[in-house]
């Protein structure tokens, strides 16, 4: 029979507890977590919506009348699981998605002039700095609810995710809640 060293028990919870909280970021952050090569020409509109599950970014080529399908399930390894053309002698745009559902305009939407996105550090107001730019991005789109981004350009698709930090007093009050059910 094994006796338990409860102070061994004791240390091992608090490095898995220290390990959780490390995952944390100490700050708010937005980061790139995946990039895809696109040929096609240059997207001018990104669409996100989910099907069965799995989470899909529509890219719309303006020169080609292409409309590429990225799976970004996995945020870092996104992957073109298909691509689709409108008619030849349609002018067709698409305008929004939902699973395997699209809806086409029969004029195109006027595209946007391509610009610099730039996620910018403003942890000091009066002082912020650039942490990151993305030159001649032609589309932006958003997922919320996983917090993702996403950005297209001459390079590809980026993907980028948005993580806040814990705010202390709120894990202060729910560390109170569940430990002292105060």
């Amino acid at each position: 029979m094994r006796i338990m060293n409860w102070g061994s028990i004791a240390i091992g919870l608090f490095a898995l507890a220290a390990s959780a909280v490390a995952a944390q970021p100490e700050q708010d952050q937005i980061q790139v977590v995946g990039h895809i090569v696109l040929g096609n020409g240059p997207v001018t509109r990104l669409m996100a919506t989910e099907h069965y599950g799995k989470c899909y970014l529509y890219a719309e080529h303006a020169g080609n009348r292409t409309v590429s399908v990225i799976d970004v399930s996995e945020n870092g390894q996104p992957k073109v699981v298909s691509e689709f053309g409108f008619p030849a002698n349609g002018r067709d745009d698409l305008i929004a998605v939902a699973g395997t559902e699209a809806v086409v305009a029969d004029q195109p939407v006027r595209a946007p002039a391509p610009q610099t996105v730039k996620v910018m550090d403003v942890r000091d107001p009066e002082h912020p700095t650039v942490q990151r730019e993305f030159d001649s991005v032609t589309a932006i789109s958003r997922d919320n609810q996983r917090g993702l981004i996403f950005l297209a350009n001459g390079d590809g698709v980026w993907i980028l995710r948005q993580q806040l930090a814990e705010d202390p007093a709120l894990v202060k009050a729910y560390d109170n809640y569940v430990l002292y059910n105060r």
